[in-house]
């Protein structure tokens, strides 16, 4: 994830163990720099864990390829096509899978869960349930760029009996997307030891 983030949740306690466990200086550098996750702490938590020598990452996200297309003179119902093929490392193997969407993030969401759900049924309970974008304006030139400038998407996901947020920073608002649900799903394998 570029940059670093400062992290403090509405409503969630971080104990002073798990602070630590991060280390100081960790700590210190979230601090220190400017986007904030509000309420985006499975991000927060998973940065930390997959810095464990002993958390095998359930799968990885190689490439996503997304293509997306408006047509203004179709009926509003018909008016956005996007197609997202995705290619995942899952237990050693690489599988490519495309899929179509309502839009980009939706697109990207199933092509992921072709393939994450025949291996992670519990995925299937995962839902989007928010989906927030933001500009981020930390330098002077930022302010300049507009819509160029560096972009939060902030994701809250439920499974029905557990909510979670996840964050995603990049240039690039698709970019930023993907890390959110790259989160938002692995969040909910990070105790499976399947591999």
């Amino acid at each position: 994830m570029p940059g670093t983030l400062v992290i403090f949740t509405s409503g969630d306690i971080m104990t002073s163990a798990f602070c630590e466990s991060i280390g100081e200086t960790v700590v210190r550098d979230l601090k220190e720099d400017f986007f904030r996750l509000d309420g985006a702490w499975a991000s927060f938590e998973l940065m930390s864990i997959r810095r464990r020598d002993d958390y095998l990452k359930p799968f990885r996200v190689l490439r996503c390829k997304i293509d997306d297309q408006v047509d203004f003179q179709a009926p509003e119902s018909s008016q956005a096509k996007t197609e997202a093929t995705v290619l995942i490392e899952i237990f050693g193997a690489e599988e490519l899978v495309a899929a179509s969407g309502l839009g980009p993030v939706h697109a990207v969401d199933n092509a992921m869960r072709k393939i994450l759900e025949k291996h992670y049924p519990q995925l299937s309970e995962v839902r989007l349930e928010e989906f927030d974008v933001r500009l981020l304006h930390g330098a002077a030139d930022d302010q300049e760029r507009g819509a160029g400038a560096p972009v939060r998407v902030l994701a809250i996901f439920s499974d029905g009996s557990e909510r979670w947020g996840t964050v995603g920073v990049a240039a690039d608002i698709l970019q930023a997307s993907v890390e959110c649900i790259i989160d938002g799903l692995e969040w909910k394998l990070r105790g499976e030891h399947k591999h």
